[in-house]
């Protein structure tokens, strides 16, 4: 069953102008509910556009965005409802932020969802719980942190809002390799705990493989592949046809199928390959 559906969508920058500039051709995909779907494709392949179809902060051109079935521009003058049920977190954290506090901006949605302070202290525990903001941050200038800092300041703002869908363009873009790894195990398990769909953006092929169900790769404004990340990830192959890095074992992988090896199986983490040849030399291929 899809959360969000996006059917025959097609979007035009700058329409009837002479800077007119198609981003997106007639793309239909969904995305499941309950699942981490993972959203890849260089910079201008169109999931950037996709992204702020999802929650109403572009219009299609052509097509439709369905939310639980139901077009979310039917009604266009209650498109807030709808962006409060899309949470957005964008790939610049620092824009999204603007309360005194860090406590205050988390807590900014559900109070104005009128919740009663109980309710959004709550929340805002919750949300810093998930996402590794200190104690000691709650009182300071979000302007006051560095980008890592920021964006997790962010997320726990868009989890506190309690929405349905999570769309996180970059989340873990300028942590290390510990952030990273905090911040995406944090992600997935505040939307596995609370039956959430998430949408994924990510350059990191790694971090799609290990945290993602589903992946949908976005080339040249079309949908080039979708499926779960097995099917897509065991096509290493055509991935790299189009330029995209991915994990370096799947490379190796796809070497070694090249060269006449029949490897089958999970092709994409150490273990899978590692599993793959054990069985192949087993079966008296190696």
């Amino acid at each position: 069953m899809y959360k969000l559906e996006i059917k025959n969508v097609s979007y035009l920058y700058s329409k009837n102008t002479p800077f007119e500039k198609l981003a997106l051709s007639d793309v239909s995909v969904g995305f499941e509910a309950g699942k981490i779907t993972g959203l890849i494709g260089h910079t201008g392949s169109g999931k950037s556009t996709l992204v702020n179809l999802l929650n109403g902060l572009y219009r299609p051109t052509e097509g439709t965005v369905l939310l639980d079935g139901r077009d979310i521009w039917e009604k266009p003058k209650e498109i807030a409802k709808i962006r409060a049920e899309v949470g957005l977190v964008m790939q610049y954290p620092e824009y999204q932020l603007f309360d005194e506090t860090v406590r205050a901006d988390i807590g900014f949605a559900p109070r104005n969802l009128g919740l009663c302070a109980e309710e959004i202290e709550r929340r805002v525990a919750e949300a810093i719980a998930f996402t590794g903001i200190g104690e000691e941050l709650l009182d300071k200038s979000p302007f006051e942190l560095s980008g890592g800092q920021k964006r997790r300041v962010a997320i726990a703002g868009v989890m506190a809002m309690g929405a349905g869908v999570l769309v996180l363009d970059e989340p873990a873009a300028g942590l290390d390799p510990r952030g990273r790894r905090e911040i995406l195990d944090g992600i997935r398990a505040y939307a596995k705990k609370n039956g959430l769909t998430v949408i994924l953006v990510s350059h990191s092929m790694e971090d799609m493989a290990l945290y993602c169900d589903n992946c949908i790769v976005m080339n040249r404004g079309r949908v080039y592949m979708s499926g779960t990340v097995d099917e897509v990830f065991s096509d290493a192959e055509a991935l790299m046809d189009i330029g995209l890095n991915v994990p370096m074992v799947a490379r190796i992988a796809a070497a070694l199928r090249k060269k006449g090896f029949p490897l089958t199986g999970t092709l994409y983490t150490v273990e899978g390959v590692r599993d793959a040849i054990l069985r192949l030399r087993k079966e008296g291929g190696v």
